[in-house]
């Protein structure tokens, strides 16, 4: 075998993993947003509002920040619920830090979705609602979401 054949395709290989390295590096420190378990309690007649509970994971390398969450049957908000002298109260949060490698559960008496001013007509048992969650890094990550029965 020719040494200065064996040389260059070396040097070739060098190069390759130089420019692939670093994109593959790049591609794995980003953040991974997944969204799931995600549904919306069944409001009852005479509440204009309900609550959204579900997973919002984070695979990637790299945190993320959810800043907004939209709905064209409802005002979106999220909350916390904090337990101050035995007295529950909501605290609105204007955006949330999604760390890499983590997950955050919206479950009662914790982190939730506040839907407000339903759309009575399209918030019915076994139905499916759009929601669309804005995140700094990843974008808008859409999701249908079922509306159901209280399972606490």
């Amino acid at each position: 075998m020719n040494k200065s054949w064996l040389m260059r395709s070396i040097i070739l290989l060098g190069l390759i993993a130089l420019t692939v390295m670093p994109t593959l590096q790049a591609n794995k420190e980003k953040p991974q947003i997944k969204i799931n378990d995600f549904w919306i309690v069944l409001a009852p007649a005479v509440a204009n509002n309900t609550a959204g509970y579900g997973i919002i994971k984070n695979d990637g390398g790299q945190a993320d920040t959810l800043i907004a969450i939209e709905c064209d049957n409802a005002h979106v908000m999220l909350h916390k619920t904090e337990i101050n002298s035995g007295r529950a109260q909501m605290i609105h949060l204007h955006n949330m830090v999604i760390d890499a490698h983590s997950e955050v559960v919206l479950e009662p008496m914790s982190f939730h979705l506040m839907l407000m001013d339903l759309n009575k007509e399209t918030f019915s048992s076994e139905t499916d609602i759009s929601l669309r969650f804005k995140f700094e890094k990843s974008g808008v990550i859409e999701v249908k979401v079922p509306v159901r029965e209280p399972q606490y």
